[in-house]
Parts: structure tokens; sequence; C-alpha cells
């Protein structure tokens, strides 16, 4: 080749490369640019004898600067960085709208206990009453304020998912498109970098949404997938994202693909990492179980004071009726349901509850139970009195209104959810709170049982206005055997005249002798009470204490003086038998003389609980005493407190709280180092580029004159030819 055209070659090179370093120096502030260089190659040299004289230069190929291996690393830094801002941003929220004082639960549940001691202090007394009232009603508006606040967070984590999705639907489209116009150039044999490099910015920006995998095609497109292995972008052609309600929950928008032009799948589970994962994490595992945890405390104070109220009697001496107004357990018929229908759902046992959603769910024989989110199977057992009524957790689902259910049908049932924020105070008279004993357990007792309900009896033959309730004790004897609970209970003989009951009880279980019946009867010549070789002189006060056989009764009045010597007993005391055999949670109801009791699970030796209905007993506060002592009761779940309930949702909250913060933080660290390292390979380094840029004009110069040489040379040529 001539000196004209090896200087042409170098001229042509070096003219592209400055148009390249030119492009760099331009590019040098625009989003994921990578740099370009230009690689440069000898051309073939040609032979002249024994020797081979070069023929210039050409340019190979302008490379793109850019490292798979670092690209990766760089999305998947910014999926962990983009997750944890997400889940600190609300965590941060949550934690201060939970253990600020002036808007978290703790100092109104407080007060509110404050006010039942106040009662039992003074049992009597109106104001400390109306007080009881008030704070029952702030701490219900307190509740309902969390929970409020709670479903606020959700409203704005489920706005952000449903925007998330559409960016990520648009950033799909867009890649696809670029695809397209990549696998074009390719085939044209045309560079594609600058399309690279906006398809990159693009897959960054999708991996900042969510968690994504690549393949890459050998025309140069690439295959996107999503959560588990979803494909989101194919070649040229993009699936859609869509949020809808496909689990049931009308609170909570799920997540599908629609591959086509088919029906969207629910792909809500297997979606992590980046915007995405950390909006369904929160809502999942922040702000689900906050509102399930506070909601159980709520409806376990509000149940456990509207039974303990109902054992007790009011300022009237009525039955205590309930303090609060418990909401309804709240069910959502699957979509695509075959059946008709939705079960009835109740809370029998709220102690056996536990702070989570539930999906009822039908597999073609048999119903089944799963606690969400972690889909832990519940055993049900049906009621024996009602098998269409199942059992489990807490819950009495009664599957009778459901009509041809098939398998697949499901239902999911939300018994906590919503309960602290329609929980309301139903009484409106301080009077009716019942301060004065009705029915109590005895504070020794060692058994898991438990009084759940008091009753007058309906039968008009057993009780009426007037009628005069004695004073009862029900007795555990022998959990071992068949028969372990027993109704003790004084009885009047024909000759009781004016004298009462006003009080029986028992003071050394373990050694009374509780399964024999005991005469009590009257001398009246010696003004004696007489049990067996025992006497009790009368006590002129009107009321005499009678202790024999471990028990002690309280007589009020004086029997009928119809002989010197009571031949017919005056008082009588009766052991009714009564045999437990309900299942597990087991409910016994006692039948006293008037009146019915309630006593769930199962007693142990010598465990006491006494039933007294006598009216004016002004000064009686130990049933206000047993609603206050409920503060320390472990009640939530059979297992902690209502204010340790409260500070376990604090720590549940202030735990996750501070692993968002470490993983925003670490991840904040780790990507500035990986934006670092993509830099020193793909960044554009101006005093660099400004370097080369003299190097590539000092070469073209030169290049040029080399060709002016070579003119100058060809014009000697023919010059001397000419002569």
């Amino acid at each position: 080749m001539s000196v004209l055209g090896t200087g042409i070659t170098g001229l042509l090179a070096f003219q592209r490369a400055m148009a390249t370093t030119s492009h760099n120096i331009a590019n040098a502030a625009t989003e994921g640019y990578s740099r370009q260089k230009v690689d440069f190659a000898a051309n073939t040299p040609q032979r002249l004898g024994s020797a081979y004289v070069g023929t210039g230069v050409q340019i190979t190929g302008i490379r793109r600067l850019q490292s798979d291996l670092v690209d990766t690393q760089l999305r998947t830094h910014l999926t962990s960085n983009a997750n944890g801002q997400v889940r600190a941003a609300f965590a941060e929220r949550l934690d201060r709208l939970l253990a600020d004082e002036t808007t978290g639960v703790m100092p109104t549940l407080e007060s509110f206990f404050a006010s039942t001691h106040d009662v039992a202090s003074d049992p009597t007394s109106l104001p400390e009453r109306m007080v009881m009232l008030n704070e029952a009603e702030t701490l219900v508006g307190r509740f309902a304020a969390v929970n409020n606040q709670i479903e606020e967070q959700r409203n704005l984590v489920n706005g952000q998912i449903q925007s998330s999705v559409s960016e990520i639907n648009q950033y799909a489209q867009s890649i696809a498109d670029i695809n397209g116009r990549i696998v074009a150039r390719s085939t044209s044999g045309s560079p594609a970098n600058d399309l690279l490099d906006q398809r990159d910015v693009l897959l960054n920006k999708l991996s900042e949404k969510v968690d994504l995998s690549l393949t890459r095609q050998e025309d140069g497109a690439v295959n996107v997938f999503i959560g588990t292995g979803q494909a989101l972008v194919m070649g040229g052609s993009a699936n859609q994202l869509v949020t809808s309600n496909f689990s049931g929950d009308p609170m909570n928008p799920d997540i599908g693909i629609r591959i086509g032009s088919g029906q969207p799948m629910n792909i809500t589970r297997f979606m992590s990492g980046g915007e995405i994962g950390g909006l369904l994490d929160t809502r999942t595992n922040l702000l689900n179980t906050s509102q399930n945890e506070l909601g159980l405390i709520s409806l376990t104070l509000a149940t456990k004071f509207n039974e303990q109220n109902g054992l007790g009697l009011d300022l009237n001496g009525e039955l205590g009726q309930d303090i609060f107004k418990l909401p309804e357990v709240v069910v959502n018929t699957g979509v695509g349901n075959v059946a008709t229908g939705s079960p009835g759902v109740t809370i029998g046992d709220v102690t056996q509850l536990t702070p989570s959603d539930y999906r009822l769910s039908h597999n073609g024989t048999d119903f089944q139970l799963m606690r969400l989110p972690d889909n832990t199977s519940v055993t049900l057992t049906p009621d024996p009195d009602d098998p269409d009524i199942l059992i489990g957790d807490g819950l009495r689902i009664n599957t009778a209104s459901i009509a041809g259910p098939e398998s697949g049908d499901s239902w999911l049932i939300q018994p906590t959810r919503f309960a602290a924020s329609r929980l309301e105070v139903a009484m409106t008279d301080p009077a009716g709170i019942a301060a004065a004993s009705g029915a109590l357990a005895d504070a020794a007792n060692k058994g898991d049982a438990r009084l759940t309900d008091l009753r007058l009896s309906d039968d008009p033959t057993l009780i009426t206005p007037d009628t005069y309730l004695p004073a009862a004790v029900v007795a555990s004897t022998d959990p071992a055997g068949d028969t372990f609970l027993n109704l003790v209970r004084p009885s009047y003989g024909p000759d009781a005249g004016g004298a009462t009951v006003e009080a029986f009880r028992v003071l050394d279980p373990e050694h009374a002798d509780l399964l024999t019946p005991v005469d009590v009867t009257f001398d009246a010549a010696k003004q004696q009470f007489v049990v067996g070789e025992e006497r009790f002189a009368l006590d002129p006060s009107g009321t005499t204490t009678i202790q024999a056989n471990g028990w002690e009764l309280k007589v009020k009045g004086t029997p009928t003086d119809a002989d010197p010597l009571v031949t017919e007993p005056a008082f009588n005391i009766t052991v009714t038998p009564t045999a437990v055999t309900t299942p597990q949670p087991a409910t016994t109801t006692i039948n006293g003389p008037g009146w019915e009791l309630d006593i769930r699970g199962t007693p142990d030796a010598n465990d006491l609980f006494t039933v007294e209905l006598s009216k004016n007993r002004q000064g009686d506060n130990r049933n206000m005493l047993a609603m206050s002592v409920l503060q320390d009761e472990r009640l939530v779940q059979g297992q902690t407190t209502f204010q340790a309930s409260y500070n376990t949702i604090l720590s549940d909250v202030g735990t996750e709280t501070r692993r968002a913060q470490i993983t925003r933080d670490s991840s904040a660290t780790l990507l500035a180092s990986a934006q670092e390292q993509r830099e020193a390979i793909s960044g554009v380094n101006l005093d660099e580029e400004a370097a080369n840029l003299i190097r590539f004009q000092q070469a073209y110069q030169a290049a040029a004159q080399v060709i002016a040489v070579s003119n100058s040379m060809f014009d000697t040529l023919l010059n001397a030819v000419r002569r």
C-alpha cells in the first residue's frame, strides 16, 4: 500500500477515535452511560520481496467498557437498598406511633385499670364508676385511633404497590422494545452500545422495584424473570402485572401476572426484594401482625371484662350486663367459590385465639382451617351437640349455611383484624358496673378452670322476682375420677322461719367433708344451732356464724320456734355431684337453685368457686377486685397480660425497625461501593478523555501530515517524469 493509503487509514481511524472520545465527554453526566473505547489493529502487511511493509491501521470495533458481573452485583445492591429503605421508613413510622405516650395505647390502658382499682376501693361511689366508663370510652377511642393510623399506613403501602406495579409494566415494555431494536442492530452488524446502556438503566430501575434475574439470548436480547422465575420479559414481548383481589381480602390487593391474553395468576407470595418485596413484607409482617395483635388485646380485654361483669351484681343487685359491645368476626368469601353462603363464625374461647387470619377451605370431602400467613394447619373438632359447628383455635365455625362446597372453595376469616376499630362501649349507666360478687373463683385455685357465665334460671318455678337465692359453692374433689365438680349449697328445712343464709364458704377444701349431707338444727330452748356434737349460740347481732366440716355458714335471723328442740332440720347442706362430659375446651354448666353457672376448663383438686346472689351488699367489692386483677392475669392467648402483650408488639416492631435500619444502612454502603466499582470500569473520566482527545488530535494531524508528504512525493514524481 502507498504512503497515501497508509496515511488515509490513520486519518480515518483517529477521526473515529476523536468522535468516540467526544461522545464519551458529551455523555459524562448521562445516567448509566458506559464509556466507549475504539480498538485499533494493524492492517495486514504487504510482502515486498523478503520483507513485509505495513499497510496502515483499521478499527476492529468500538467497545463498551462494562462488566456483566459488576452490573449484576450493582442490581443486587439496588434491590436490597430499595427494600431496606421502604421497610425502614414504614417501620420507623409505626414504631413512633405505638411507642409515643400521646399516640400509643399503654397510657390509656394503665388509666383504665387504675379506674377499676378506684371503683374497687369505693364500690358504691357513682363518680368513680363514671370515671371508669369514661376511661373505657377513652381506651376504646385510643384502640380505634391507633388502628386507624395503621390502616392509613396500609393504604399508603397498597397505593405504592399499585404505583410500583404500573412502573414495572412500563419498564418491562421499554426493555422489550429495546430488545427488539438491539436484535435489529445486531442483525445488520451495527453497534448497539447506547441501546445496551439504555437497557441497563431500565434493568437497574426495575431491580429497584423487584428482585430479578436475567438470561441472555444469542441475538443480544435479554429475558427478565421476577419472583421465583415468573417471566416478565421474553425477548421483544412483555407480560403485564396486575393488582386485584385474588385472595379474598378486599383490604389487601394481590399481585398477579397475565401471560398473553390469559387470566392473571396470583404471584404475590413469590414477589421478593426491592420496593415491591419491602411493601409486601411491611404489609404482611408489620401492619397485619400489629393490627391483629392490637385487635386481639382489645377483644380479649373486652370479652374478659364482659364475662367478669356478668358474674357479679350491679349497684341495683342485678346480674351485670356487658360493658363492651364486641365486634363481629369478619368473613370474606373466596374469589371463584362454587359454594353459596358463608360460615357463621363466633369466638368460643378468646384465650385460645391467636393474632392471625385464617383460611377455611374445602378439599371436596372435609373442611380445613389454615392459620395465616404461615399456613399452619389447625385441628378442627366437631361440636358434640352440633356436628356442623367446627371448633379450633378458640373459634366456633358454623358450616350449616354453606351450600354445595367443592374442592378449592375457601373463606378468609379475620377475627382480630378490625376488632380494635369496631369495639364499642355498650354500658351507659355507671350503676351497671357489677362490683359485688355473684360468682367468684377462689384465689387459691390451681387448675385452668375459669368462670365464663352466670345466668338466672328462666324457669318460673325456680325463681321469681321475690325469690331469695342462697349462697353455694362449686367444689372440685377428685379430678382423677369421673366426677370432680360438685355443687355444695344450703337448702332450707320446713322450720326455717325468717332465718336465711347470709353467706356460705369453704374454709379448708383439702380436709372438708363436702360429699356428706350435714343437718343444721336449731335448739330454741338454748337458742343454739346444732351441727352434730357442736353447738353455736344465736348471735344477738342477728347473724350467727357456724363453722363445721371445713365450711362456714352465716345464718341471719331466727328459725321457727315450733318445739323446744327443732326435730326437722332448719338448714340442710346438700352435695350434688356434676360430672364433666364436654370435650375440650370443657365447659360445664352447674345448675343451682335458680341459677346456672358455666365453668370452662379443668379444675385441680380442691379448687373452689362460690355463687352468692343476695342483694343489698353495698360494701361488697369482690367482683370489682376480680375485674381489677385481670390486669395481671395471662389472658392474651392464655400466655401474657394485656400490657405485656402490648409491650410485645412494641418489641416486635422495634426489632423489625432496627433490622430494617441495619439492612438499609448496610445496603447503602454496599450500593455505594458497587456504584464506585462500576464507575471505575464504565464511568467517564474527563481528564483521561481530554488527554485522549489531545493524543488522537495529534495523531490525526500527523496522519494528515503523512498525506501531505505523500502528496508532495507524488508531485515530485510527476515533475521528474515531465522533465
